[in-house]
């Protein structure tokens, strides 16, 4: 196996569990849409990402692996899927550097204005606690949008260089 495909085979087993972990949070928010419809949308988005992972991981094992030719479905339920997961890990990307980047003192105002118009916060919940959950939260999905944007383009690589992988 050429060392690009085995950096491709180590990056889906890193996406494999952060599909699943989505997967369930996904089916969360769809549970919560139900009372707020426009929530949809990020059900929709979120489960492109969970899609995506595992149909790249069926062309990589099957496909790319054993070489059994794949449905063309296969394939553009990996295209379809890998521009929404792209959209959305670039957002992860984007989002995550931008809170990374800030001071403590501007994240800082910004939940304590939070906190305080959340009147039933418990007590044991303090600014600095947010702060640290934020950058936690930051750094794993900052992890995740370059897993996902390197995954996505070596993906659309792969499948556009084994045309004879579909049928």
């Amino acid at each position: 196996m050429p060392q690009n495909l085995k950096f491709y085979t180590l990056l889906t087993y890193f996406l494999i569990p952060i599909a699943l972990f989505f997967g369930f949070l996904d089916v969360l928010i769809l549970l919560s849409s139900l009372a707020n419809p426009s929530a949809l949308i990020m059900v929709f988005i979120v489960a492109c990402l969970v899609i995506y992972t595992f149909a790249s991981f069926k062309f990589l094992k099957y496909g790319i692996e054993r070489e059994i030719v794949q449905t063309s479905k296969l394939k553009d339920w990996i295209k379809v899927n890998a521009y929404v997961s792209f959209f959305l890990c670039s957002l992860f990307f984007v989002n995550s550097i931008s809170v990374l980047i800030s001071s403590n003192a501007v994240l800082l105002k910004f939940i304590d204005e939070f906190l305080t118009q959340q009147p039933n916060m418990p007590k044991e919940i303090t600014s600095n606690l947010v702060l640290s959950i934020l950058r936690g939260v930051s750094v794993f999905l900052l992890i995740t949008g370059v897993i996902g944007i390197v995954h996505i383009r070596t993906t659309l690589k792969l499948v556009k260089q084994s045309p004879h992988l579909f049928e």
